[in-house]
């Protein structure tokens, strides 16, 4: 079994005649400043820093190392390796959602299904881990990996690994002024995130498929979310509620169509004031992939929330593989388009890098206001 482990991207620098974005950078500054963005981060975003090989990782972070163009993105080589596990059969082994929806069919039981998708991920690690120095805590790890989280694993193993002076580009996000966040992570590195910034995040967890619920993750606060208690709402569900998962093709239509034909007013699935903050705030899509289920789905739930009058969003996309969208400059050029008509703005960069320059930028627009 290899992973490349500093695969956390695509292959293609496009050319300079290319445009980087619409300027929504500086125009999003005020609306930091009112606390009104919300961010919304990626599974992937967190888990591709987790499992990129942290020695391979320079002390200028501001650029990737990129991949060559046959090589495949970590979340990919994830997947790769569950479907060789599971002896997946059929050819498209790159695509979660795919792999995903065979696994839960073959194992006839959805829910166990889920916990062997968690624990794949939690040995997996483990095995990386096995090759550095800390063999004792790893084996006991090994020992309590059905009982322990995947992210309380990666904590004990102090992941992911960052250089010398490199910041953490999710507590960097975590220290803005913000009350809301948005994830599609299955996981709490949001929340320890934002409680290293002296936080004290409130998690809450959307109950799509309406099993599991528990009024611990269900409630909206009150008083209202702040910059120092902000709300952490798990769109794709939380590894503690394993049902929650949005991992298959029918989970994510299970779950797109459940969010949107609800007309619970007094128990939504998903909070009214949430849905209302997205129509009234800046979004800023962090670390997806425009081909992968996780965007499709969230990017049309988000338009079905939009109205006439909602501001402009913006969408972080990693550089684009010719290999996989074709001829790159159209494709660009088309799917901009497509972003423009529905008010978002596309930045074709690396996600810790535009994190890196909107906290510089933050910070500029901040010296200038005081």
């Amino acid at each position: 079994m290899t992973i490349n482990r500093r695969i956390v991207g695509a292959s293609v620098r496009l050319s300079k005649e290319f445009p980087t974005g619409t300027g929504l950078r500086s125009n999003i500054m005020p609306f930091l400043n009112q606390g009104m963005v919300i961010p919304i981060i990626s599974n992937s975003f967190r888990i591709e820093q987790i499992f990129r090989e942290e020695s391979g990782v320079s002390g200028d972070t501001t650029e990737t190392p990129q991949p060559a163009n046959n090589e495949q993105t970590i979340d990919e080589q994830l997947t790769n390796e569950w479907a060789d596990l599971i002896d997946y059969p059929m050819p498209d082994k790159l695509n979660l959602a795919r792999v995903a929806q065979y696994f839960l069919v073959e194992q006839k039981d959805s829910l166990r299904a889920r916990v062997k998708y968690l624990e794949f991920l939690k040995t997996l690690l483990l095995t990386i881990a096995q090759d550095e120095e800390n063999k004792n805590l790893i084996d006991g790890l090994k020992m309590q990996v059905q009982e322990k989280r995947f992210s309380e694993i990666v904590r004990q193993l102090d992941y992911p690994k960052f250089p010398e002076n490199a910041e953490d580009t999710l507590r960097l996000l975590a220290r803005f002024p913000l009350p809301i966040y948005i994830t599609t992570s299955y996981y709490n590195f949001l929340e320890r995130a934002l409680q290293a910034e002296g936080k004290t995040p409130h998690t809450m967890v959307c109950f799509w498929s309406g099993v599991g619920s528990n009024e611990k993750y269900e409630d909206w606060p009150d008083p209202e979310p702040t910059v120092k208690t902000p709300v952490v709402y798990h769109l794709y569900g939380l590894e503690d509620y394993p049902q929650t998962l949005v991992l298959s093709e029918d989970d994510f239509m299970d779950f797109l169509v459940n969010v949107l034909q609800d007309t619970n007013k007094q128990n939504p699935i998903i909070p009214l004031k949430l849905r209302q903050a997205l129509v009234e705030s800046p979004l800023l899509l962090l670390g997806y992939q425009l081909r992968d289920w996780d965007f499709r789905v969230l990017f049309r739930f988000i338009l079905k929330c939009q109205k006439a009058l909602s501001p402009r969003g913006m969408v972080i996309q990693l550089k684009a593989d010719r290999k996989r969208i074709g001829e790159a400059e159209k494709s660009i050029r088309y799917l901009s388009d497509y972003f423009d008509i529905n008010k978002f703005d596309v930045e074709w960069t690396e996600t810790e890098k535009f994190i890196r320059k909107l906290w510089d930028e933050w910070n500029k627009y901040r010296q200038g206001q005081s």
